[in-house]
């Protein structure tokens, strides 16, 4: 089918302008439009965990970073607050500002706007206090202003899960953060690895049944063990993520180059190249495997904390049982997504 000429007469007080557009159809049928991703939610990582499918987060900081990681169908991008060291140049992360963490998380959000869940990490000193509206306000800040879908957390004490079910139950998402918490620098005294000692790695147990009690949706682990991630993964029923350095920096991406740029290589598709590996690794789970998991117990220590493990096997099995029956309902719910086309992430 061919169209030739076609005229549209457009009238204004200045008089009658005649515009001509040629327009050639070389096709007699039009390509159905791409299928829009569906997005990722809370609920769908929930159910992609029970089914036994792996989870794969990056740290993103700005538009073009934000591009790259949704184009390569990463579930979830966090707006770290390691953007205090990474795009700030500070020392450590305790320096940004909700202000400036919400303006990295608006950039984020225009560059991933529809398909990957999208967490702003709450930074030092906007939700720590005794009054827990506080840190609700700064949440629904994160949420209105910057746009996410969600809110990290650091640290599993009793007070800091309080915090979280506050939150959550304000209707705000929230990813809770145990192991090495940088935000907490001043307090353990540098960047380290944690849960080295059978005492410390049952706390750390502790920490994240209160914050999966609290309602938190998933569970970051940073710099701990791997025998002590494995135990923390097993007495969870909400999915964990281990955590590390995800860092991307780079001139103009591939979304879009300006004319005046000239071409020296292809970093944008680089970047996307490597973040493709890294999914696939991940969901077929060669990454992470024993030669990156550099954070070891003695065994001495090893050997203690299996045997504590044992002695409570019952009860944290019972813990687990509670948890999984409670979000059997919420599972359920998602497979039958009321509002979409009958498939889950």
């Amino acid at each position: 089918m061919r169209f030739k000429h076609t005229y549209l007469r457009r009238t204004s007080l200045a008089g009658t302008v005649r515009n001509s557009i040629n327009i050639r159809l070389n096709s007699t049928v039009a390509s159905p439009p791409p299928k829009k991703a569906r997005k990722v939610t809370t609920l769908s990582l929930a159910s992609k965990k029970r089914r036994g499918h792996k989870i794969t987060m990056v740290t993103a900081y700005d538009y073009p970073s934000a591009v790259h990681v949704d184009r390569a169908g990463i579930d979830i991008v966090l707006v770290g607050d390691s953007c205090a060291m990474v795009e700030l140049g500070f020392e450590t992360t305790q320096p940004i500002t909700l202000d400036q963490m919400i303006h990295h998380c608006q950039a984020v959000k225009r560059g991933a706007p529809n398909r990957p869940l999208l967490i702003g990490d709450m930074p030092f000193g906007s939700y720590e206090f005794e009054d827990r509206d506080v840190a609700l306000k700064n949440a629904y800040r994160m949420v209105k202003e910057g746009g996410m879908d969600a809110v990290k957390f650091e640290g599993g004490s009793e007070s800091r899960a309080q915090t979280v079910k506050h939150v959550v139950d304000g209707g705000v998402a929230v990813l809770g953060h145990i192991g090495l918490t940088p935000q907490a620098i001043s307090v353990i005294g540098g960047f380290r690895a944690q849960g080295r000692t059978a005492v410390r790695a049952r706390a750390l147990i502790d920490e994240a049944n209160r914050l999966q009690d609290a309602g938190a949706f998933a569970i970051v682990l940073e710099c701990i063990p791997a025998n002590v991630a494995a135990a923390i993964t097993e007495v969870l029923e909400i999915p964990t993520i281990g955590i590390g350095a995800g860092m991307l920096s780079h001139p103009h991406h591939e979304e879009f180059v300006p004319k005046f740029c000239k071409r020296y290589a292809r970093v944008g598709l680089e970047i996307t190249d490597g973040l493709e590996q890294f999914k696939k690794e991940v969901e077929d789970g060669s990454f992470p495997g024993t030669d990156y998991s550099p954070y070891l117990m003695n065994k001495e220590e090893e050997a203690i904390f299996d045997e504590v493990l044992a002695n409570d096997a019952d009860m944290l099995q019972s813990k687990h049982d509670q948890v999984a029956s409670k979000l059997k309902q919420a599972d359920e719910y998602e497979q039958l997504n009321l509002y979409g086309d009958g498939k889950s992430e």
